[in-house]
């Protein structure tokens, strides 16, 4: 397929979504600390197109509709010896293993992503809450898991998790 959007690598844009979903938040937050070689790229689509149709030629208008279905990393990230294929969730979740790993075959189908093309690529989970299940799963399979656990998370976990029951205050 030609005549794919373009990107300009930058992180998380400012915006609605990073103040409001949780998980790109603390994804933001995390990527500020990191030593990047180059600007980290959000949400970058990976691959070619993997939905097809029966049909002997795609029209333009087909192709674009097509193309929005590509799989996206919540970040990608050069550092000087890796290509770091980011996923984040809050809590961790198994499924979220899974998901990476099929991002991570997608990265060298990715021309934005040939440049880097000789560095390591390493898969990465950014979770706010660790489950030791998950992450021995991930470690397993050659996944490095990053536990980053703002302060905000708490209040994100009373309000996502706990609101129906009643939080007693430490000590009580």
């Amino acid at each position: 397929m030609s005549g794919g959007p373009t990107f300009t690598p930058g992180g998380v844009p400012d915006g609605a979504r990073r103040r409001v979903q949780a998980s790109t938040k603390l994804l933001h937050e995390w990527s500020e600390m990191q030593p990047w070689d180059a600007p980290p790229i959000y949400e970058l689509r990976l691959g070619p197109t993997p939905l097809s149709v029966n049909a002997p030629v795609l029209t333009p208008a087909v192709e674009r509709m097509l193309r929005v279905f590509n799989r996206y990393a919540d970040m990608i990230g050069i550092t000087p010896t890796e290509i770091q294929v980011i996923e984040a969730k809050v809590v961790a979740d198994p499924g979220a293993v899974s998901q990476l790993q099929h991002y991570l075959d997608l990265v060298h189908t990715t021309p934005m992503v040939q440049e880097w093309a000789p560095r390591a690529v390493q898969g990465v989970l950014l979770f706010a809450v660790n489950d030791p299940i998950v992450t021995q799963r991930a470690n397993s399979v050659g996944i490095r898991v990053v536990i980053f656990t703002p302060a905000w998370v708490q209040d994100y976990l009373n309000l996502k998790y706990f609101r129906r029951q009643r939080i007693l205050p430490p000590g009580a």
